[in-house]
Protein backbone atom coordinates (compact mmCIF):
# COMPACT_ATOMS: atom_id res chain seq x y z
CA UNK A 1 0.00 0.00 0.00
CA UNK A 2 1.33 3.44 -0.88
CA UNK A 3 2.00 5.84 1.95
CA UNK A 4 -1.24 7.74 1.52
CA UNK A 5 -0.96 9.33 4.97
CA UNK A 6 1.25 11.96 3.34
CA UNK A 7 -1.61 13.13 1.12
CA UNK A 8 -2.49 16.01 3.46
CA UNK A 9 0.94 17.60 3.26
CA UNK A 10 0.93 17.03 -0.51
CA UNK A 11 -2.45 18.73 -0.70
CA UNK A 12 -1.28 21.67 1.40
CA UNK A 13 1.83 22.08 -0.77
CA UNK A 14 -0.25 22.19 -3.94
CA UNK A 15 -0.76 25.78 -5.05
CA UNK A 16 -4.26 27.08 -5.63
CA UNK A 17 -4.86 27.60 -9.37
CA UNK A 18 -4.82 31.27 -10.42
CA UNK A 19 -8.12 31.02 -12.33
CA UNK A 20 -11.23 28.89 -12.75
CA UNK A 21 -9.86 27.55 -16.04
CA UNK A 22 -6.75 25.95 -14.51
CA UNK A 23 -6.15 22.93 -12.26
CA UNK A 24 -3.19 22.05 -10.04
CA UNK A 25 -2.29 18.37 -10.42
CA UNK A 26 0.06 16.04 -8.55
CA UNK A 27 0.60 12.29 -9.19
CA UNK A 28 -0.03 9.82 -6.36
CA UNK A 29 3.07 7.59 -6.39
CA UNK A 30 2.73 3.96 -7.51
CA UNK A 31 -0.84 4.42 -8.74
CA UNK A 32 -2.72 5.53 -11.85
CA UNK A 33 -4.27 8.37 -9.83
CA UNK A 34 -3.62 12.10 -9.60
CA UNK A 35 -4.70 14.64 -6.97
CA UNK A 36 -6.32 17.77 -8.39
CA UNK A 37 -6.93 21.12 -6.70
CA UNK A 38 -9.42 23.59 -8.16
CA UNK A 39 -9.75 27.37 -7.96
CA UNK A 40 -12.15 27.20 -4.97
CA UNK A 41 -9.80 24.69 -3.23
CA UNK A 42 -12.19 21.82 -3.81
CA UNK A 43 -10.47 18.53 -4.58
CA UNK A 44 -10.47 16.22 -7.53
CA UNK A 45 -9.14 12.79 -8.37
CA UNK A 46 -8.06 11.71 -11.85
CA UNK A 47 -7.80 7.99 -12.74
CA UNK A 48 -6.05 7.27 -16.03
CA UNK A 49 -6.15 4.30 -18.42
CA UNK A 50 -9.64 3.25 -17.36
CA UNK A 51 -10.89 0.29 -19.40
CA UNK A 52 -13.93 -1.02 -17.52
CA UNK A 53 -17.49 0.26 -17.80
CA UNK A 54 -18.45 3.18 -15.55
CA UNK A 55 -21.60 2.45 -13.50
CA UNK A 56 -24.19 5.23 -13.53
CA UNK A 57 -24.32 7.17 -10.28
CA UNK A 58 -25.45 10.58 -9.03
CA UNK A 59 -23.79 11.90 -5.87
CA UNK A 60 -24.81 15.01 -3.98
CA UNK A 61 -21.38 16.70 -3.67
CA UNK A 62 -19.33 14.79 -6.24
CA UNK A 63 -19.42 14.82 -10.03
CA UNK A 64 -17.98 12.00 -12.15
CA UNK A 65 -16.93 12.53 -15.78
CA UNK A 66 -15.02 10.54 -18.38
CA UNK A 67 -12.71 11.90 -21.09
CA UNK A 68 -11.02 9.92 -23.82
CA UNK A 69 -8.07 12.30 -23.54
CA UNK A 70 -7.14 14.78 -20.83
CA UNK A 71 -4.09 17.04 -20.69
CA UNK A 72 -2.25 16.84 -17.37
CA UNK A 73 0.02 19.79 -16.57
CA UNK A 74 2.39 18.83 -13.75
CA UNK A 75 4.92 21.42 -12.50
CA UNK A 76 8.51 20.41 -13.17
CA UNK A 77 7.51 17.77 -15.70
CA UNK A 78 6.46 17.76 -19.32
CA UNK A 79 2.75 17.97 -20.00
CA UNK A 80 1.22 14.61 -20.81
CA UNK A 81 -1.98 13.47 -22.45
CA UNK A 82 -3.83 10.93 -20.31
CA UNK A 83 -5.99 8.40 -22.13
CA UNK A 84 -9.36 7.16 -20.85
CA UNK A 85 -9.42 9.48 -17.87
CA UNK A 86 -12.07 9.19 -15.13
CA UNK A 87 -12.42 12.51 -13.32
CA UNK A 88 -13.88 12.94 -9.85
CA UNK A 89 -14.61 16.56 -8.93
CA UNK A 90 -16.05 17.52 -5.55
CA UNK A 91 -17.60 20.76 -4.43
CA UNK A 92 -16.11 22.60 -1.46
CA UNK A 93 -18.55 20.92 0.95
CA UNK A 94 -16.23 17.89 0.86
CA UNK A 95 -13.31 18.34 3.26
CA UNK A 96 -9.82 16.92 2.85
CA UNK A 97 -10.16 14.17 5.54
CA UNK A 98 -12.79 12.60 3.28
CA UNK A 99 -10.25 12.51 0.45
CA UNK A 100 -7.94 10.57 2.76
CA UNK A 101 -10.76 8.10 3.40
CA UNK A 102 -11.46 7.72 -0.34
CA UNK A 103 -7.77 7.03 -1.04
CA UNK A 104 -7.53 4.62 1.88
CA UNK A 105 -10.56 2.65 0.69
CA UNK A 106 -9.28 2.62 -2.89
CA UNK A 107 -6.11 0.93 -1.68
CA UNK A 108 -8.23 -1.56 0.30
CA UNK A 109 -10.18 -2.31 -2.89
CA UNK A 110 -7.07 -2.59 -5.09
CA UNK A 111 -3.74 -2.75 -3.20
CA UNK A 112 -1.77 -2.72 -6.47
CA UNK A 113 -2.70 0.94 -7.02
CA UNK A 114 -4.04 0.24 -10.51
CA UNK A 115 -7.53 1.57 -9.76
CA UNK A 116 -10.56 0.93 -11.96
CA UNK A 117 -13.88 2.71 -12.42
CA UNK A 118 -15.57 -0.07 -10.45
CA UNK A 119 -13.11 0.44 -7.57
CA UNK A 120 -13.90 4.14 -7.39
CA UNK A 121 -17.69 3.74 -7.61
CA UNK A 122 -17.67 1.03 -4.94
CA UNK A 123 -15.72 3.32 -2.61
CA UNK A 124 -17.95 6.34 -3.32
CA UNK A 125 -21.07 4.27 -2.62
CA UNK A 126 -19.65 3.31 0.78
CA UNK A 127 -18.53 6.86 1.60
CA UNK A 128 -21.92 8.26 0.61
CA UNK A 129 -23.57 5.82 3.01
CA UNK A 130 -21.36 7.16 5.81
CA UNK A 131 -22.18 10.78 4.94
CA UNK A 132 -25.90 10.03 5.05
CA UNK A 133 -25.82 8.61 8.57
CA UNK A 134 -28.55 10.09 10.79
CA UNK A 135 -27.42 13.28 12.53
CA UNK A 136 -29.30 12.58 15.78
CA UNK A 137 -27.07 12.31 18.84
CA UNK A 138 -25.93 8.77 19.66
CA UNK A 139 -27.51 7.08 22.68
CA UNK A 140 -25.65 6.22 25.88
CA UNK A 141 -25.45 2.59 24.76
CA UNK A 142 -24.00 3.60 21.39
CA UNK A 143 -21.45 5.92 23.00
CA UNK A 144 -20.48 3.15 25.44
CA UNK A 145 -19.93 0.80 22.51
CA UNK A 146 -17.49 3.25 20.94
CA UNK A 147 -15.85 3.85 24.35
CA UNK A 148 -15.06 0.14 24.56
CA UNK A 149 -13.39 0.15 21.13
CA UNK A 150 -11.38 3.26 22.03
CA UNK A 151 -10.32 1.70 25.34
CA UNK A 152 -8.96 -1.40 23.57
CA UNK A 153 -7.34 0.76 20.88
CA UNK A 154 -5.57 2.80 23.57
CA UNK A 155 -4.26 -0.35 25.31
CA UNK A 156 -2.86 -1.70 22.04
CA UNK A 157 -1.25 1.58 20.98
CA UNK A 158 0.21 2.19 24.45
CA UNK A 159 1.82 -1.27 24.45
CA UNK A 160 3.07 -1.18 20.86
CA UNK A 161 6.80 -0.88 20.40
CA UNK A 162 7.21 1.35 17.35
CA UNK A 163 5.58 3.63 14.82
CA UNK A 164 4.99 0.98 12.14
CA UNK A 165 3.17 -1.31 14.55
CA UNK A 166 0.99 1.62 15.66
CA UNK A 167 0.13 2.30 12.01
CA UNK A 168 -0.77 -1.39 11.57
CA UNK A 169 -3.02 -1.28 14.65
CA UNK A 170 -4.80 1.88 13.49
CA UNK A 171 -5.39 0.37 10.06
CA UNK A 172 -6.89 -2.69 11.72
CA UNK A 173 -9.60 -0.66 13.48
CA UNK A 174 -12.70 -0.26 11.30
CA UNK A 175 -10.44 -0.87 8.33
CA UNK A 176 -13.19 -2.06 6.00
CA UNK A 177 -16.68 -0.60 6.12
CA UNK A 178 -18.56 -3.72 5.19
CA UNK A 179 -17.02 -5.94 7.87
CA UNK A 180 -18.81 -6.53 11.17
CA UNK A 181 -15.67 -7.28 13.20
CA UNK A 182 -14.16 -4.28 15.03
CA UNK A 183 -10.44 -5.08 14.67
CA UNK A 184 -8.77 -7.09 11.90
CA UNK A 185 -4.99 -7.46 12.30
CA UNK A 186 -3.82 -9.26 9.18
CA UNK A 187 -0.14 -8.85 10.14
CA UNK A 188 -0.65 -11.30 13.04
CA UNK A 189 -3.80 -13.02 11.69
CA UNK A 190 -5.85 -12.01 14.74
CA UNK A 191 -9.34 -10.48 14.92
CA UNK A 192 -11.05 -8.82 17.88
CA UNK A 193 -14.72 -8.07 18.46
CA UNK A 194 -15.51 -5.56 21.24
CA UNK A 195 -18.72 -5.73 23.27
CA UNK A 196 -19.60 -3.22 25.97
CA UNK A 197 -22.44 -3.04 28.48
CA UNK A 198 -23.45 -0.46 31.09
CA UNK A 199 -24.96 -3.22 33.26
CA UNK A 200 -23.15 -5.51 35.70
CA UNK A 201 -23.88 -8.63 33.62
CA UNK A 202 -21.83 -9.90 30.69
CA UNK A 203 -24.83 -10.04 28.40
CA UNK A 204 -24.21 -8.71 24.89
CA UNK A 205 -26.14 -8.20 21.67
CA UNK A 206 -24.52 -9.96 18.69
CA UNK A 207 -25.45 -8.48 15.31
CA UNK A 208 -24.63 -11.52 13.22
CA UNK A 209 -22.69 -14.77 13.30
CA UNK A 210 -19.89 -12.92 11.45
CA UNK A 211 -19.02 -11.12 14.69
CA UNK A 212 -17.81 -14.36 16.27
CA UNK A 213 -16.55 -16.13 13.14
CA UNK A 214 -12.86 -16.12 12.20
CA UNK A 215 -12.67 -14.71 8.65
CA UNK A 216 -10.64 -16.38 5.87
CA UNK A 217 -6.94 -15.50 6.13
CA UNK A 218 -6.97 -15.23 9.94
CA UNK A 219 -5.99 -17.81 12.55
CA UNK A 220 -7.80 -16.75 15.72
CA UNK A 221 -10.54 -14.51 17.06
CA UNK A 222 -11.39 -13.15 20.51
CA UNK A 223 -14.26 -11.18 21.95
CA UNK A 224 -13.46 -8.49 24.53
CA UNK A 225 -16.29 -8.00 27.02
CA UNK A 226 -16.27 -4.69 28.94
CA UNK A 227 -18.44 -3.78 31.94
CA UNK A 228 -18.78 0.02 31.99
CA UNK A 229 -19.84 2.33 34.82
CA UNK A 230 -21.58 5.63 34.06
CA UNK A 231 -21.44 9.01 35.79
CA UNK A 232 -17.67 9.16 36.30
CA UNK A 233 -14.48 8.56 34.33
CA UNK A 234 -13.69 10.08 30.93
CA UNK A 235 -15.70 10.84 27.82
CA UNK A 236 -14.99 9.50 24.36
CA UNK A 237 -13.60 12.88 23.31
CA UNK A 238 -11.15 12.77 26.22
CA UNK A 239 -10.25 9.19 25.30
CA UNK A 240 -9.39 10.33 21.78
CA UNK A 241 -7.13 13.04 23.26
CA UNK A 242 -5.31 10.44 25.36
CA UNK A 243 -4.93 8.14 22.33
CA UNK A 244 -3.23 10.97 20.43
CA UNK A 245 -0.60 11.10 23.18
CA UNK A 246 0.27 7.40 22.70
CA UNK A 247 1.95 7.84 19.34
CA UNK A 248 5.68 7.13 19.11
CA UNK A 249 8.37 8.17 16.66
CA UNK A 250 9.56 11.29 14.91
CA UNK A 251 7.40 14.34 14.35
CA UNK A 252 6.63 13.14 10.83
CA UNK A 253 5.72 9.64 12.05
CA UNK A 254 3.43 11.03 14.75
CA UNK A 255 1.76 13.25 12.14
CA UNK A 256 1.04 10.21 9.99
CA UNK A 257 -0.57 8.42 12.95
CA UNK A 258 -2.70 11.46 13.75
CA UNK A 259 -3.93 11.68 10.16
CA UNK A 260 -4.79 7.99 10.04
CA UNK A 261 -6.60 8.28 13.38
CA UNK A 262 -8.72 11.11 11.99
CA UNK A 263 -9.84 9.01 9.02
CA UNK A 264 -10.79 6.15 11.37
CA UNK A 265 -12.75 8.57 13.60
CA UNK A 266 -14.67 9.76 10.54
CA UNK A 267 -15.36 6.16 9.61
CA UNK A 268 -16.54 5.15 13.11
CA UNK A 269 -18.80 8.19 13.45
CA UNK A 270 -19.79 10.94 15.86
CA UNK A 271 -19.71 8.65 18.89
CA UNK A 272 -15.91 9.02 18.88
CA UNK A 273 -16.09 12.72 19.70
CA UNK A 274 -19.06 12.59 22.09
CA UNK A 275 -18.40 14.62 25.24
CA UNK A 276 -21.66 14.06 27.17
CA UNK A 277 -21.12 10.80 29.05
CA UNK A 278 -18.16 10.19 31.39
CA UNK A 279 -17.56 6.43 31.52
CA UNK A 280 -15.18 4.15 33.39
CA UNK A 281 -14.22 0.48 33.30
CA UNK A 282 -15.70 -1.41 36.25
CA UNK A 283 -13.41 -3.35 38.57
CA UNK A 284 -12.30 -6.50 36.72
CA UNK A 285 -14.45 -5.16 33.91
CA UNK A 286 -12.39 -6.36 30.93
CA UNK A 287 -12.40 -10.05 30.05
CA UNK A 288 -11.55 -11.83 26.77
CA UNK A 289 -13.28 -14.91 25.35
CA UNK A 290 -12.31 -17.05 22.41
CA UNK A 291 -14.93 -16.91 19.65
CA UNK A 292 -15.78 -20.58 20.16
CA UNK A 293 -16.63 -19.86 23.83
CA UNK A 294 -19.32 -17.29 22.98
CA UNK A 295 -22.84 -18.81 23.16
CA UNK A 296 -24.35 -18.69 19.68
CA UNK A 297 -27.40 -20.16 17.92
CA UNK A 298 -26.91 -23.37 15.96
CA UNK A 299 -27.16 -23.34 12.18
CA UNK A 300 -30.66 -23.82 10.76
CA UNK A 301 -31.23 -24.56 7.07
CA UNK A 302 -32.86 -21.64 5.29
CA UNK A 303 -31.83 -19.04 7.93
CA UNK A 304 -29.24 -16.73 6.37
CA UNK A 305 -28.81 -14.11 9.10
CA UNK A 306 -29.58 -13.95 12.81
CA UNK A 307 -29.07 -11.59 15.77
CA UNK A 308 -29.13 -12.77 19.37
CA UNK A 309 -28.40 -11.94 23.02
CA UNK A 310 -25.44 -13.87 24.41
CA UNK A 311 -24.92 -14.40 28.15
CA UNK A 312 -21.20 -14.87 28.81
CA UNK A 313 -21.52 -15.16 32.59
CA UNK A 314 -20.59 -18.85 32.71
CA UNK A 315 -18.49 -19.00 29.53
CA UNK A 316 -14.80 -19.97 29.90
CA UNK A 317 -12.62 -16.84 29.91
CA UNK A 318 -9.16 -16.37 28.49
CA UNK A 319 -6.90 -16.31 31.55
CA UNK A 320 -4.51 -13.48 32.40
CA UNK A 321 -1.44 -15.21 30.97
CA UNK A 322 -3.19 -15.90 27.66
CA UNK A 323 -4.53 -12.33 27.62
CA UNK A 324 -0.99 -10.98 27.96
CA UNK A 325 0.11 -13.25 25.10
CA UNK A 326 -2.79 -11.98 22.98
CA UNK A 327 -1.87 -8.33 23.56
CA UNK A 328 1.84 -9.12 22.97
CA UNK A 329 1.00 -10.88 19.69
CA UNK A 330 -0.72 -7.73 18.40
CA UNK A 331 1.57 -5.06 19.81
CA UNK A 332 5.06 -6.58 19.43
Amino acid sequence: MSDISTFKSSWQNMSTPPSKDTITIRPIPETNAYLAKYFDESFGLFLTDITDKIPKRAYKHIEINFKKQQQLSIPGKMNRIADNCLILQSDNEIKTPLLSMILDFLHDEEPSGNFTASNLISVLDDVEELIRRPKSLPTLQEVAGVWGELYILKILLHNSTNHQRQIDILRGWEGEIREKIDFRFLFCKQVLEIKTTVTDKRIHHLHGIEQVTIPPGFDSGALASLLIETGHGITNLSMIDSIRKCFKGSGEEIRKCLELLETRIMLRGDGCIDDRFPLALAQNGLVFFKFESVPAPTHVDGVLSVEWISDLTDSPKINYLETDKLVHKITQ
